[in-house]
């Protein structure tokens, strides 16, 4: 299967569980939002390895809801008093899997934190980086990332660690990668369009 296929294949099924997931505090506006969702979720995926996005159709074909999972786990820092209501529904990820989960983040965020700090404008425009600014409005990079790792299979994790680690050793960041995925599809360049575009919009 070619990657474009493969990940219109992932985005369907992803949409499919995301618009049907029940939220404790009702319906959210973006369950309706469809062009953004693929939007945001495509220029992830693009970034992926064939390997690892064929594993993750997989999980997505399982019995388990890897996008119920993920907010699930997401709860856990967001939203703790909700995250008491269903943590007993949650999968119990096991050692190696929250090694794994942490490894791909001690990675990950410094990314975020390169991308952060070389695009202060674009950056803002979006989530905020450590788990210690989540509050029921805003949900952080940091924390969105951990519940998208947990809701991995540990086949997934560790073909994505390796891939990571390899993408490391090239120097190659993928936080900064995905971004300019979204600026393209957003009608600019990429990243650095992006931020000389809002710049001078403040300068006048």
């Amino acid at each position: 299967m070619k990657k474009n296929n493969l990940i219109e294949e992932i985005l369907e099924k992803e949409w499919s569980y995301f618009s049907k997931l029940n939220n404790i505090g009702g319906r959210a506006d973006c369950q309706d939002n469809r062009e953004d969702f693929i939007i945001m979720r495509k220029s992830q995926w693009e970034t992926f390895n064939e390997e690892t996005l064929l594993s993750y159709l997989d999980d997505l074909n399982s019995k388990n809801n890897p996008l119920f999972q993920k907010y699930g786990q997401m709860m856990k820092y967001n939203s703790p008093q909700e995250y008491e209501k269903v943590k007993d529904i949650l999968e119990n990820p096991s050692k190696n899997k929250i090694t794994s989960v942490e490894k791909i983040m001690s990675i990950y965020m410094e990314w975020e934190e390169e991308f952060f700090k070389k695009y202060p404008i674009f950056s803002s425009m979006g989530r905020p980086l450590y788990s210690t600014e989540d509050d029921y409005i805003e949900t952080s990079i940091e924390t969105y990332l951990r519940g998208e790792l947990l809701s991995y299979s540990e086949k997934t994790l560790n073909l994505y660690l390796k891939y990571i680690i390899e993408m490391k050793e090239k120097n190659i960041n993928l936080a900064i990668k995905n971004m300019d995925n979204l600026a393209s599809m957003q009608g600019f360049k990429n990243s650095d369009e992006v931020e000389e575009y809002y710049r001078n919009l403040q300068k006048n």
